[in-house]
């Protein structure tokens, strides 16, 4: 009975190692260029790429343009899905900058200003186990998305924030981190930078 236990226990730890192997683990790169046509093209290529491997998907895709005229740099983050073995191939190609995506720590930056002019300011952050749930919090949501967002789930933060006339000129600016949020964990930033003037509107 001792050795059918013995292998039991044997074949189930071989079968979880496998299932390990085989699940879908997380992954970003950074594709960096003066030439906005070519990193979309790129990124397109790479969106091809991801989508032909087993469990593969495209989770996010973040541009930003910074510097001016002969200092100009575009920069896509991708947020991607897939098997290990594929995801690791492809990091260690060595064509672009990029990693093995764990948790996720988003800063949350909310501003607006009371009917005097004053700022007023609410800085969080939020650790994601889920890289899904990361992304989920940003994509595809305007500023007032993010507002709506912020009343419902800290709503005595977002009390500090509205008036009589709702909130004043909100913006947002959202920065994510690898693993823990410290510069050099930065993965990007986004401004939600089309002010509101009342959230109830």
């Amino acid at each position: 009975m001792f050795k059918s236990l013995k292998v039991f226990v044997i074949t189930a730890l071989m079968i979880g190692i496998v299932s390990a192997a085989q699940a879908a683990v997380y992954g970003y790169i950074n594709v960096v260029g003066r030439d906005q046509e070519q990193i979309s093209r790129e990124v397109a290529t790479i969106e091809r790429l991801v989508k032909t491997w087993k469990n593969g998907e495209i989770l996010y895709t973040h541009m930003v343009k910074s510097g001016a005229v002969f200092f100009k740099k575009v920069t896509a983050t991708v947020f991607f899905a897939g098997e290990q073995s594929k995801i690791s191939a492809f990091l260690s190609a060595g064509a672009y900058e990029g990693d093995y995506l764990k948790n996720i720590v988003v800063k949350f930056n909310y501003v607006s200003y009371d009917k005097n002019g004053e700022e007023i300011n609410t800085l969080f952050t939020r650790k994601f186990n889920n890289i899904r749930d990361a992304v989920k919090a940003i994509k595809d949501k305007d500023t007032k998305a993010m507002w709506k967002d912020f009343a419902e789930t800290r709503k005595r933060d977002y009390a500090k924030h509205e008036t009589k006339l709702g909130v004043i000129d909100g913006t947002v600016n959202v920065v994510f981190y690898s693993l823990q949020p410290v510069e050099e964990n930065r993965l990007f930033g986004i401004s939600f930078g089309d002010k509101i003037k009342n959230t109830r509107n």
